[in-house]
């Protein structure tokens, strides 16, 4: 028969586990991630009497967790998701700020500028209107400078960001790992019930994991799981983990990147394509900051360009063509710091980058990739370029490097150059550039001088118009005039032209002539520059000049005035005519020009002015912004409701935990009688006995 004792002790054992267990709940209740338990108790089964079974109490089966896998896998899915959200809206509304805010913005600055334009057109001979507008531009480009600074420190602290949650990923998968080895450990001796506690840990871990990059958990042998993060790359196997490390960005070490180390080979990954946090930096860095470095560029590229371009049209107080106000964009260093090239191994050379149209310039990127070079002769090189934004691909090539060292990007507004190639280390298909034609505008941004008298705010004496029958695409301008008593200097009515009469392996042939078409001798005391030489009384017929293999300018020297070929190329017949443009004291003619620039729509494919494009800008980041706003506001309200799911089947209620210490109070208090009735039973038949 049964033993009243060990049924009695029975009860106080499961008791005692209950009222643990109650009492274990009630001190975790505000433990994160913490689950319920719960004493499992079964039946110890039974003895035989007679033709019946009498019950020798219960045993404890386990303790269990409440858990809902379908609500802890939405929530590591929503916690993710609101993460990413989370992390895009901070930085899109730091960098919208930033934009459009009027302290920092340079909107203010700009119309400041053309208002003193205006100023110096109105009084085009006071030095005071003048300075007024070098304080302005000089007000203006600071702006954007110190604009070019804050996005870069917004850069700076993404990829910090980035280094850091690298380091965060790697311990929270070393964690990982390590309550793995402890459950398989616990589960391995038997004891179940007693990895309830590592479980929470594990799960929390892996919760706190899914803030910075999606997480997919399955199951492993003993109790562990494997864990795989973004599309499918994993990160804990078993009870070993990977770094995750931070890497310099190939070609700009200042672009970090993300990979893992698996055996000390460090395996790239997308940083774009983990979810979570980690991909809300990678893609507001790659989509948003860069791209406003590139739009913020193209805009003051636009501004300052044009005004250096208009500038050298008109003449200084100083009787001398205008030169560059703000520094000249097409640089030798401004054109190879737009050029990045890969640590691919597949070569050494040297490019640069121009920008020749704005009107068809963008703040698009673009990867370069040699498609073929030659040694020759001729030297030859193709490209395939491809525009990272559009995703658009095209073959450029110079089929001939003796003629020419550039060549035209097409619908890009940018033409490429190149400068050096290393004999040593000859470029090879595959290898690798990365283009970015605005990048750094806003940075390199200077005034070139603070004199006043420089500002060409007359219309230059000496103009040179082409001919609208010309079938070139050749741009001249007057670009120096060294010498106004010249026997061949222009007047109002002896205009001179310059006639093209071949263009043939990089050599451009031409003649000067009258009005009347009649090529012009040298007469005596005039600059003779000549090429070949010419004698005095010989006609100017023949001659020729070489345009620089790189840069394709060259400069004609005629007359006591040099005119410069700007961009382009002849074509025999072309002819480009040097009129005289009567000047003086007074005369505003090339400050309304300027001034008119601030209306005009050279940007955008001639759609925008310099302020649309800003504009443009600032909507673009808004609209972002606002996006991300309502995104993480949702993902929010989805995280809440899977937190609020897990906590109503897995979380610790006080007023059911006090209920069920009262029931186990009474559990314990009862099974305590049936041992004392036990007693009693053995007392009375120790009594009879005597």
């Amino acid at each position: 028969m049964a033993d009243l004792f060990q049924i009695g002790l029975s009860g106080i054992y499961t008791s005692q586990a209950s009222l643990a267990t109650t009492g274990h709940n009630i001190a975790n209740v505000n433990t994160a991630g913490y689950s319920r338990q719960s004493v499992e108790v079964n039946t110890a089964g039974a003895d035989r009497f007679g033709g019946y079974f009498v019950g020798r109490g219960a045993i404890v089966a386990g303790i269990e967790r409440a858990y809902d896998q379908f609500a802890f896998t939405e929530n590591i899915m929503n916690t993710s998701q609101y993460g990413y959200s989370k992390e895009v809206y901070q930085q899109t509304s730091q960098l919208d700020m930033l934009l459009s805010d009027e302290s920092t913005a340079v909107t203010k600055p700009v119309l400041e500028v053309f208002e003193s334009i205006n100023g110096v057109a109105d009084h085009p001979n006071m030095l005071e209107s003048r300075k007024v507008f070098l304080e302005s531009a000089t007000n203006m480009i600071n702006q954007y400078n110190r604009l070019y600074d804050s996005l870069e420190i917004q850069y700076n602290g993404i990829n910090n960001d980035i280094v850091n949650t690298a380091d965060t990923i790697t311990t929270l998968a070393d964690n990982l790992a390590n309550i793995n080895r402890q459950i398989s450990a616990v589960l391995g001796a038997g004891g179940q019930s007693n990895a309830n506690d590592l479980l929470d840990q594990r799960d929390q871990a892996i919760t706190e994991l899914s803030q910075y990059v999606d997480v997919s958990v399955v199951p492993a042998d003993n109790g562990m799981v494997n864990i795989y993060i973004g599309s499918g790359q994993s990160l804990v196997m078993g009870g070993t983990s990977l770094q995750m490390i931070s890497v310099n960005g190939d070609p700009d070490p200042s672009r970090k990147e993300l990979a893992l180390n698996i055996d000390g080979n460090m395996a790239l990954v997308d940083g774009s394509r983990l979810g979570g946090s980690v991909a809300g930096l990678f893609d507001t860095r790659n989509n948003d900051v860069e791209r406003a470095f590139n739009q913020l560029g193209q805009n003051i590229i636009g501004l300052t360009h044009s005004i250096n371009e208009q500038q050298k049209e008109g003449m200084t107080l100083e009787g001398k063509i205008g030169e560059d106000l703000f520094n000249d964009i097409n640089s030798l260093q401004s054109m190879q710091n737009r050029v990045l090239a890969h640590n691919d191994g597949l070569g050494s050379m040297q490019l640069s980058l121009r920008v020749d149209d704005l009107s068809t310039l963008t703040p698009d990127e673009y990867e370069l990739v040699v498609d073929d070079y030659q040694v020759g002769p001729p030297e030859s090189i193709s490209f395939i370029s491809t525009n990272r934004t559009t995703g658009a691909s095209q073959t450029i090539s110079i089929p001939d490097m003796s003629v020419t060292e550039r060549v035209s990007i097409p619908n890009t507004g940018l033409s490429l150059g190149i400068d050096t190639i290393v004999a040593t280390d000859l470029p090879q298909p595959g290898k690798t550039f990365t283009l970015r034609p605005t990048r750094l505008a806003a940075q390199e941004a200077s005034l070139q001088h603070k004199d006043p008298e420089k500002i060409a705010a007359a219309d230059a004496e000496i103009k040179t118009v082409a001919n609208d029958a010309n079938t070139g695409d050749a741009v001249l301008r007057t670009s120096a005039i060294n010498n106004p008593l010249d026997p061949l200097y222009m007047d109002e009515d002896n205009p001179l032209e310059i006639v093209v009469t071949g263009n043939v392996g990089g050599v451009i042939t031409y003649d000067i002539v009258d009005k009347n078409g009649t090529p012009v001798t040298l007469p005596a005391g005039s600059a003779n520059n000549y090429v070949p030489a010419v004698a005095v009384g010989a006609p100017l017929t023949g001659l020729t000049v070489t345009p620089d293999l790189l840069t394709g300018k060259v400069t004609f020297d005629l007359a006591g005035v040099e005119v410069e070929m700007t961009k382009g190329s002849p074509q025999a017949g072309d002819t480009f005519k040097l009129n005289y443009n009567e000047t003086g004291d007074g005369d505003n003619r090339n400050m309304m020009k300027i001034a008119d620039l601030q209306n005009q729509k050279i940007m955008n494919n001639k759609k925008a002015t310099f302020a649309d494009v800003y504009s443009g800008m600032i909507s673009e980041i808004g609209a972002k912004t606002a996006n991300a706003d309502v995104s993480m506001q949702s993902t929010a309200i989805l995280q809440n409701q899977s937190f609020e799911r897990i906590q109503s089947s897995s979380g610790v209620n006080m007023d059911e935990e006090a209920a069920n210490l009262l029931q186990y109070q009474q559990h314990y208090s009862a099974a305590a009688r049936v041992i004392s009735v036990a007693t009693e039973i053995f007392d009375t038949i120790l009594q009879a006995a005597r």
